[in-house]
């Protein structure tokens, strides 16, 4: 069984779905009849979240918003592409993460040893596309175990919370050993044990290295109150949305790659970053001349398909009219809002 409105499997038939928190139907649509309706993006009861992972050249793509006609280029097309698959699969997986989460993570020891290996594990599938998208376009130079060690180092914001109970973890083992050698009066060369290493570190994991960090645990000088009080930090939340961005920004490495070796994607830069900010800026503080928006609003899409409320005030401003929703679902919207 599988519920219509996720798409996750169930175990039994149930009347609300225990991953999305739906009422499981026979229509995947949502909503109301208005024009505005908002439904959700339509899956098949199995989705394979790798499906749309997949070698895509773009093509050039005309669209029309107000009386203007205005062109997609191939490249353009490809980067969109791209960033929306990513996206799709990664919110599929951040799911499949915080399911296993709530299974086997529910004490701070239990999150030390296996949240980094629930989180590589979902990865892997998708750093695994990336890898094969790139040799079949002819790009050989990186191996999984490379584009992984990037990956930690400049797209992991998983790390910040990982690193800042693991900073909170040892600080407590020295302030509990701190006291323990003023109300012995120990010599000071006594050596804090049970500290525990970072997160980079624990994404290699291996069987001596979830044993080393079992082992270090249940040595530490920690409380269980401590620990509990530690994991009681935990924002699951923000945790769920650090799992997803991680997860996302994988395109950003593999549609930079591209576009450096000659691949036809598009690829943003910082100056048409700061270009398309400002028109947004100015668009959203009335600057802009009501004669004058629209081609603001193109130059935007053409600097960065992606800049931040671009797509809302095109929706807003056009009043949910086709063409705005048209624009709307190609550049990724549908994903946010259900356009």
């Amino acid at each position: 069984m599988f519920c219509k409105n996720c798409g996750k499997q169930l175990n039994e038939v149930q009347d609300v779905c225990p991953f999305c928190g739906g009422v499981p139907s026979n229509s995947f649509e949502q909503g109301n009849a208005q024009t505005n309706t908002l439904i959700e993006r339509p899956r098949s009861e199995v989705y394979n979240p790798l499906s749309e992972l997949i070698q895509y050249e773009g093509q050039e793509r005309v669209f029309s918003l107000g009386g203007y006609s205005f062109k997609v280029s191939s490249d353009m097309d490809a980067y969109i592409y791209y960033r929306k698959a990513f996206k799709h699969a990664a919110k599929y997986m951040r799911d499949c993460v915080m399911r296993d989460y709530q299974q086997h993570c529910q004490n701070l020891d239990a999150f030390f040893q296996n949240f980094p290996i629930m989180y590589i594990h979902y990865r892997r599938g998708l750093v695994d596309a990336a890898i094969r998208i790139l040799i079949e376009n002819g790009i050989f130079d990186i191996s999984r175990e490379e584009l992984e060690d990037e990956l930690a180092r400049e797209f992991s914001k998983c790390n910040k919370t990982y690193e800042s109970l693991i900073d909170a973890f040892n600080s407590t083992i020295e302030a509990n050993q701190g006291r323990v050698m003023t109300v012995a009066s120990l010599l000071p060369t006594v050596v804090f044990g049970g500290g525990i290493l970072g997160f980079t570190r624990a994404l290699a994991y291996n069987t001596a290295t979830t044993a080393g960090v079992a082992l270090a645990l249940s040595r530490a000088n920690v409380t269980l109150a401590q620990r509990n009080e530690l994991y009681n930090r935990i924002d699951r939340r923000s945790l769920a949305y650090s799992v997803y961005q991680d997860y996302w920004d994988i395109h950003y490495s593999l549609t930079y790659r591209m576009h450096n070796t000659g691949i036809n994607v598009w690829y943003p830069s910082q100056e048409n970053n700061y270009r398309a900010q400002g028109i947004m800026n100015n668009l959203q503080n009335g600057l802009i001349p009501e004669e004058k928006v629209i081609p603001a609003l193109i130059q935007v899409l053409n600097y960065r398909p992606h800049q931040k409320n671009c797509l809302e005030y095109i929706t807003d401003k056009f009043s949910y009219t086709q063409e705005a929703i048209e624009l709307a679902n190609y550049y990724g919207l549908e994903d946010d809002m259900g356009v």
